[in-house]
């Protein structure tokens, strides 16, 4: 498969360009998706099996597990440098820094839920909100030791960088555009003019993660490749240039989108694109059955697949949806997970530093591969097994903080049992998952509160 085509997993653009309409589309994969699969049959199918693998090492349905109101909680932050190249052919494409600024800082505020609009998330998701841990941060000198503010601004000669085959030009200071900064160590987001097909609409795009499993090493994108790209109009907060068409577009939020892409997260609609719509899943376990795409609004009411009696609306508040970046204002806790395995496991090399905090927080869901345990409000330990060879071949094992032992060879018999915590006192806890043969498998810390 040729390298160039293989790697347009997870680029954006506008889906309406073909019928000569400007849109604001942000991101176009399922018409890249039927382009390969013409050209490459099946391509499609060879894409979702490595989605899931990077998703879920070991599927065992076909459909999504929904996981409800649960929790995923990291004690460590991972600090990635940015890198902004600003490139312009004429005055206005020439953003400004306080734009870029406003931009850096809608990224990190959504990346840690610190947006002021959180308060916006239906009650419905509220809890299913996450903080992805993860921030970044602006460099204060280059690679070669100059003093920096991490954005730079370069002159080009080129009126337009055009992307209906995605050469990358704005990638490459020898076509026009910028050389990327080490892209092993730094995000680097190309800010320019750009065009598809000769139209504005293209808003950015993104590579997923390099190194995804499945996909032969010919086929990976070069390191020179990664990054982000952004379309000048729709940069930071209330840009006066996101007008008409872009208008939807102007709070800062298409950036998170791609980032999001850029750390191996799929659109929350699975990009399904036919009569079976409700059957095509972005695999995350606590984001409702989508089958359609927003419309750059703010619909709250829709719905567009039906599940039976725990039926919910589409989640519109997702980020890696395509509503109205003003009702855009959360991930879940799964796609946060997904991120941070983006980072762990395939930009090894991204974070510069970490951070462990040291204040305990509840440990509501573990996932291992074939099972998942989580503490709710009921006073409750669940575990959930998806693999039922599974069952009567896992205990658990609870000690306190002394070494105690408080709950010796707990059997997990069913899909879904739980452990009372109603006699336990407020405190934390390791719970210890084992085999039957006392191989160990997990081994976590759970705080139980009465709260």
């Amino acid at each position: 498969m040729n390298k160039t085509i293989t790697i347009l997993l997870l680029l954006c653009f506008s889906g309406k360009i073909f019928s000569q309409q400007i849109n604001s589309e942000p991101c176009g994969q399922v018409g890249v998706l039927d382009a390969l699969e013409k050209q490459y049959p099946g391509f499609k199918a060879n894409y979702e099996k490595q989605y899931l693998q990077q998703v879920h090492p070991k599927i065992v349905a076909n459909r999504k597990i929904e996981t409800k109101d649960t929790f995923y909680t990291y004690d460590t932050t991972y600090f990635v440098h940015v890198v902004f190249h600003v490139l312009y052919n004429v005055a206005s494409e020439n953003i400004s820094d306080a734009l870029i600024m406003s931009q850096f800082d809608a990224i990190n505020q959504c990346f840690r839920r610190q947006n002021a609009d959180t308060t916006n998330t239906r009650s419905i998701f509220k809890k299913r909100a996450g903080d992805t841990r993860i921030q970044f941060v602006l460099p204060t000198v280059d690679p070669n030791g100059a003093p920096t503010n991490g954005i730079i601004h370069k002159y080009t000669s080129k009126t337009s960088f055009e992307s209906s085959q995605y050469a990358d030009e704005m990638k490459r200071s020898s076509a026009g555009g910028n050389d990327p900064w080490d892209p092993t160590k730094y995000l680097n987001i190309w800010v320019c003019n750009m065009r598809y097909f000769g139209q504005e609409g293209l808003l950015g795009y993104a590579f997923p993660p390099y190194g995804q499993p499945n996909w032969p090493s010919a086929n990976w994108v070069a390191d020179n490749r990664q990054g982000v790209v952004l379309f000048y109009k729709i940069v930071g907060v209330n840009n006066p240039l996101a007008t008409a068409a872009f208008a939807s577009s102007a709070n800062g939020r298409t950036a998170v989108h791609e980032v999001g892409h850029y750390l191996g997260l799929r659109h929350i609609w699975g990009d399904a694109v036919n009569a079976n719509r409700c059957f095509v899943d972005d695999y995350i376990d606590d984001t409702p059955v989508q089958g359609y795409k927003s419309n750059f609004d703010c619909n709250q009411s829709q719905n567009s697949c039906n599940t039976g009696n725990e039926d919910e609306p589409d989640m519109v508040e997702n980020y890696m949806d395509y509503s109205s970046n003003f009702c855009q204002n959360m991930f879940t806790k799964h796609q946060v997970n997904v991120m941070r395995k983006g980072i762990t496991e395939f930009r090894t090399n991204l974070p510069f530093k970490t951070k462990l905090d040291t204040i305990m927080h509840v440990f509501d869901t573990v996932v291992y591969n074939e099972f998942k345990f989580y503490v709710t409000d009921k006073q409750r330990i669940y575990f959930e097994l998806k693999n039922a060879d599974l069952l009567d071949q896992l205990l658990v094992d609870i000690y306190d903080m002394t070494g105690n032992k408080i709950i010796s060879d707990f059997q997990l018999s069913k899909n879904e049992n739980f452990i009372s915590t109603a006699k336990l006192a407020t405190a934390t806890y390791v719970v210890r998952v084992k085999t039957n043969q006392n191989k160990l498998i997990e081994k976590r810390l759970v705080f139980i509160t009465k709260n």
